[in-house]
């Protein structure tokens, strides 16, 4: 894919998305989307991402729906976070489904269903707690973290593609805690009530569906490569093709698609993927978006607020 150098126009949609969430919030946003390397980060997205899902199909039946991955991120806290002085802390069913309830993210019986996916996938394990054999506890395996980092180290990658003087991915590669700190970090906002999503409507239709997370990155990502993110092109997609390699029907995605034009989404029938014509709106929701992702998880490594990242990006404007 080639380097993407100059955004098509957002002011339009700016007193839309910045009307969704909070003056701190949107100003740490635009940190990073309004940053003169920020479509690079869009097409080093798009090189890294499709690849590591198409090679998890199993991990990708959890996490690429929103709520699902909220899970994901809630199991690897608990375990990070337990008390070896406490059998009943850490990652145990009990526990996650406790934290789903608060966050209304999961039912009881959903809980048991994604961690028995896991289970089956190698990536949760059953140990009982050497201080009390009646609990039951769950451990990620060696795949299941290798799995995450690896996922890290592509978001650290993409971020360094935008601002690469943060060194995230060296930072990552040569200190053993930075990525799971930065987990931590990043799992107690989201339980503090930190919501991805919320701000950008347009993105969670095609987030809250499987396969629908690859399936907009790889549309916006084609749309604006042709002439350097200035316009928005057509797209074609094989969606058998694509579909197979992410572990959905072509059916399930004319159907996500179709549903995209009914909600002006989309500027013109999809025509079973031959011709995807996204909306302006949906483009520069899911440019906001992915800002506001890679904002946060840039904060989090950092283990800086949203405030302090902002004036530290005003100290070099001014030098």
């Amino acid at each position: 894919m080639s380097v993407i150098t100059t955004p098509f126009c957002l002011d339009g949609f700016d007193a839309v998305l910045s009307s969704r969430t909070t003056p701190g919030a949107w100003r740490r946003i635009l940190v990073l989307r309004d940053h003169p390397n920020f479509l690079n980060g869009l097409a080093r997205y798009g090189e890294l991402v499709p690849d590591y899902f198409s090679n998890n199909i199993i991990l990708n039946k959890v996490v690429t729906e929103a709520w699902r991955f909220e899970i994901l991120v809630y199991c690897l806290y608990l375990y990070d976070t337990r008390d070896p002085d406490d059998p009943r802390s850490g990652l145990t069913v009990a526990n996650l489904q406790r934290i789903c309830a608060r966050q209304q993210c999961a039912s009881r019986g959903r809980v048991l269903a994604i961690l028995g996916i896991m289970r089956l996938g190698g990536y949760l394990r059953r140990i009982k707690s050497p201080l009390d054999s009646r609990v039951v506890q769950l451990e990620p395996s060696e795949g299941f973290v290798g799995v995450v980092e690896g996922w890290n180290r592509r978001i650290f990658q993409i971020i360094d593609a935008i601002a690469p003087e943060g060194e995230l991915a060296h930072c990552h590669a040569t200190r053993p805690r930075f990525g799971w700190d930065m987990r931590r970090r990043g799992a107690e906002a989201v339980l503090a009530g930190w919501k991805m999503l919320d701000p950008f409507p347009e993105v969670n239709h095609f987030v809250s569906r499987d396969g629908g997370w690859m399936l907009l990155l790889t549309c916006v990502a084609k749309a604006l490569e042709p002439s350097g993110g200035r316009e928005i092109a057509p797209v074609s997609l094989d969606l058998k093709t694509f579909g197979a390699r992410f572990g959905v029907s072509r059916s399930h995605l004319r159907r996500l698609l179709e549903a995209a034009y009914a909600e002006g989404l989309l500027d013109g029938p999809p025509r079973n993927g031959a011709d995807i014509r996204l909306s302006a709106q949906l483009v520069a929701s899911f440019l906001g978006c992915m800002a506001s992702e890679l904002g946060f998880y840039r904060g989090h490594a950092l283990g800086v607020s949203g405030e302090m990242e902002i004036a530290f990006e005003h100290a070099k404007e001014v030098r």
